[in-house]
Order: C-alpha cells, then structure tokens, then sequence
C-alpha cells in the first residue's frame, strides 16, 4: 500500500496499515463518530416509530382481526402505489437540487425546484383520486374479488393529496438535513393521529354496529393521519427553510434536468415498491384478504431487523459522496467495514430474537397470526443478510455507479414478482416470504461483486471473522432453547429474550477483542442513548 512506512514510530505505522490512506487517522475517526452520531438519532426515531407502529398494529389488528386488516391492508397500498406516480421521483430530487441549491446560498433557486414538484404532485394527486375513485368498482371485484375493498378505497382516496403532500415535505426536510423533523413529520404525525381517531371512531359506535364498520374506521383514521402529517411537514418545512416560502422574483431552473432525474427517481422508486408491496398485492390477487392481514404483520416484524442497516446508511451516504469526490477511496473501505461490522453485530440479536421469540411476538397480535412465523424467520434471514453487503448500495448511490443499483432494483422486482406469481399459489404466505428473500439474497450476491470490480471494495475484513463466530454462537443457541422450556411463553419474557441477545453479543464481542473503532462507536451510542433521556 502507497502510505505504508517500513519505519517511524510503531503508532504511525499501526495507524498507516489499518487506515491506508496517508495519515487519515484523525479523519477517519472523525467520519466514524458523525456516522455513528448521526445514525444514532436516526435509529431511535425509526425505533420509537416502530415501536408505536408496533403497539397501534397490534391493537388494529386485534380489533379487526386479520380479515378485515387484509382489507385495509389492500385499500393502503393501492393509495401507496398511486403516490408513487404522484410524487414522481420529487423526493429523490429534492433531496439533490433543494439540498444543491442552499449549499450554493441559491435560495430562489431551491424555493423553485420545490414549488414546481409541489404543484406537479398536488395536480397528479387530484388526478389520481379520481382515477381510484372512478375504478374502484373493478379494482375490487376484477382484482381482488373482494366487494368490502370497493367502499373502502372511495373513502381512502382522500388521503391521496395529503399523502404525497406529506411525502414531498418530509424530503424537502431531508434535502435541508433535517431529519428530525423529517421523521416526526412523516412517522409520529402519521402513526399516532391514526391510532388516536381509530379507537375513536370504534369506541364511539363501531364496536356496537356492524364488526364490518370497523373498516371504516381505520380508513377514517388513515385519511385524518394522513392530513395531520401534510400539515406537520408543511409546519417543519417553513421553520427549517422560510426562503423555500419566500415571495420574490422568480428564479430560472434546469426544469428539463430536474424531471429528467426526478423520472429516474420515478424508475427506482416504482421497482422498489413492486418488490415491497408486490407481496401483497398478488397474495390478494390469489388468496383471501385473511392472507394478507397475516403477511402485513409479518413484513412489519421482520423489518426490525432492518433497522441498523437504515439507520447507519441515511448518514453514511453522504459522507460517502463527499469522500469520494476528494479521491479518498481508502478511507472508504475502511469506513464500509467497520460500519459494516456494526450494522451486522447489532443486527444479529434481533434475528435470533425472532428465532426464539418470534411465534409469541406474533400472538400479541392474535392468535391467527402465529401461523405466519416461517414466513416471518425467513423474511428476516433475508435481512440479515441483506445486513452484511446492504452499505455497498449507498457506495454505489453516492458515486458515478448510482445506474447499477437501479439495475439491481429492477432484477430484484422482476425475481420477486415471477415468484410470488408461482410460489403464492403453492405455499402462501410462506411463498411470499421465499420470493422476497431469494430477490434480496440474489441482490446482495451482486452488490458484492459490483463493490468488487467497480470500487475495488469489500464490507469485510479479518475481524468479520470474529462477527461470524458471534453469530454462529447466538444462532446455534436460538434454536436449541426454541421448543424448550427456557423458551419465552409470554410478550415480557420476549422482550427479556432480546436483552439476552445484546448482552451476548456485547459479551462475546468483548471477550474476543474490541478495536478502537469499536470503542469509539460505543461511547457515541451511549453518549447518545444518556441524551435521549
């Protein structure tokens, strides 16, 4: 390597050999504790949303019943993918040209890109709502041959405008690094209002009417949260950016490039959803809506284990972008693998978590649901491993390579939609789940060898070895107490279950040697966990 030295101090040489970047020491832990700090505060507001989407699903759920959650479940993502098309790729151009412009001190220029991708969301989202209101009749009985899904989507329509407002204005608070506001905006002013005015609405009539109206209810609810987050956002978004609101002369913008990046936004965003969504959608095509409310909280449990992945990745991204456009590509291997390390040793108590605990976490949310659990142990081995190369696609998005992780989307879609279509209708929800991890395996086999033979980068180097050996201990003894009488039986045993976890993890990670990388992510973790306090 060019910056090693076969002489000088035993420190210099130690720091040249593990940081290969010519006395980037002091820089790389800098980039490592902004990383860490920054995913810190993202993980606890992705975790407390969860947590409460956690509890409000639960109570939905045992209210309806996994029936009538199917329905809603439909009615929902039929309004989701409609917001793909209305939203057109804006939130990823936001994030670029509003973020672009105020770096450059253009604030005209950025209160331009926002007002021209609000004004085309807010007319696509019109549009879109007439179109689900006018084929609601033969999305519901053609589609799905489910008459209750007809009522429900003329009512859910509504939340159209306000939705893709919301998911607009959250970006225009991600595009100014407000991601505070961002995740309060778009995940606590959704999730709470809904669960709020949904045992309202149940509470002051439903329950003793019609079980069916309890439908209703929860699009009610949707709507009102929907409504609720357009009106945060906006509120956020005009304290983090008042020039964004300014009224002064106009500003000229590459609109042609804007929408030209925004389509492709379009493109990724589109595939995205038919591999996340489409689950869902062709097990309603095929099966009961019973079916559907099962798997819906499936994907919700096994997306715990996505958690770390997200949250070191939404700070890692750009400080990637900005290290490889100063030529700094050592530093970024070094950075990929310790924080790919991380996101895996945090990521593998939560696996083995759902191994032991995952049928009586299922049964919170009734007693029909625990027949999901292994299309649930699937769905999460899936993200685990989807843990251990996931960071290469943030290397690939903020480099000259961004084309090759559209590319893998679009595989991804098309792996996963051929085998729901024929896997569905042979194993159920379990074939769902085998559709989605065989899509997302594939994808992480190409992100390593692009990472490779693109950027000469590899996530793992001689202390994966140790994260392995971690892993193969806690795995291994998942599955022996499964079935024993250690296993949980109740929710707060689970929960103790997953402290279990951790304090394995922690302890064997311990004994087997921390670096000082290590070290230093721990202190801000727990400097982090003292400040939320």
């Amino acid at each position: 390597m060019s910056g090693t030295r076969k002489t000088g101090s035993s420190l210099k040489a130690d720091e040249t050999r593990s940081h290969p970047v010519g006395g980037g020491h002091e820089e790389y832990k800098g980039y490592l504790s902004k990383t860490t700090k920054g995913a810190g505060f993202t993980f606890f507001g992705r975790i407390f949303a969860l947590i409460f989407g956690f509890i409000a699903s639960a109570i939905i759920a045992r209210v309806l019943g996994p029936d009538v959650l199917g329905v809603y479940v439909l009615a929902w993502t039929v309004i989701m993918g409609a917001a793909i098309l209305t939203t057109f790729g804006f939130e990823g151009g936001f994030v670029k040209y509003i973020s672009m412009y105020v770096a450059q001190g253009k604030t005209r220029e950025a209160r331009a890109v926002y007002l021209h991708g609000i004004r085309f969301g807010v007319i696509a989202a019109i549009i879109a709502t007439s179109a689900v209101v006018l084929l609601r009749r033969p999305i519901a009985l053609a589609l799905f041959k489910e008459p209750r899904l007809e009522r429900a989507l003329l009512f859910m329509a509504l939340a159209m405008v306000p939705y893709t407002l919301a998911r607009l204005q959250a970006a225009g608070l991600r595009a100014l690094k407000d991601m505070k506001r961002s995740i309060m905006g778009a995940e606590f002013w959704f999730r709470i209002p809904r669960l709020a005015v949904f045992l309202i609405f149940y509470y002051a009539g439903f329950k003793y009417m019609r079980p069916d109206l309890g439908l209703l209810g929860v699009v009610f609810a949707s709507v009102a949260a929907s409504i609720t987050s357009a009106l945060m956002t906006f509120v956020y978004l005009k304290k983090s950016g008042p020039y964004l609101f300014d009224r002064g002369a106009k500003a000229e913008i590459p609109t042609g490039e804007l929408m030209r990046y925004s389509a492709s936004m379009l493109a990724e965003t589109t595939t995205a959803f038919a591999l996340l969504e489409g689950g869902r959608l062709i097990l309603g095509f095929f099966l009961k809506s019973t079916e559907v409310g099962i798997y819906n909280i499936v994907v919700l449990l096994a997306m715990i284990a996505t958690l770390f992945t997200f949250s070191f990745n939404a700070i890692f991204s750009p400080i990637i972008a900005d290290i490889y456009h100063r030529g700094r590509i050592e530093l970024m291997k070094s950075l990929l693998t310790t924080i790919t390390r991380w996101i895996v040793l945090l990521t593998l108590p939560v696996y083995a978590w759902i191994i032991l605990s995952g049928e009586v976490v299922l049964g919170i949310f009734g007693d029909e649901f625990v027949r999901g659990y292994p299309a649930l142990v699937i769905l999460a081995t899936a993200q685990l491993i989807d843990s251990t190369a996931g960071s290469i696609a943030s290397c690939l998005a903020m480099t000259k390579y961004q084309r090759y992780n559209v590319y893998n989307t679009i595989a991804m879609a098309i792996v996963s939609i051929g085998l729901n279509i024929w896997l569905i209708p042979r194993m159920g929800i379990a074939g769902a789940a085998v559709a989605t991890a065989c899509s997302i395996i594939l994808v992480n086999v190409a992100r390593l060898i692009e990472g490779k033979l693109l950027l000469e980068v590899m996530p793992y180097d001689h202390a994966t070895l140790k994260v392995v050996a971690t892993g193969a201990v806690l795995i291994a003894a998942a599955y022996l107490l499964r079935g024993t009488a250690l296993a949980p039986t109740t929710w707060y045993w689970a929960g103790a279950a997953l402290a279990a976890s951790y304090a394995t993890v922690f302890g064997l990670t311990a004994v087997m040697g921390i670096k000082e990388e290590d070290r230093m992510i721990i202190r801000a973790v727990l400097q982090k966990v003292s400040h939320t306090r």
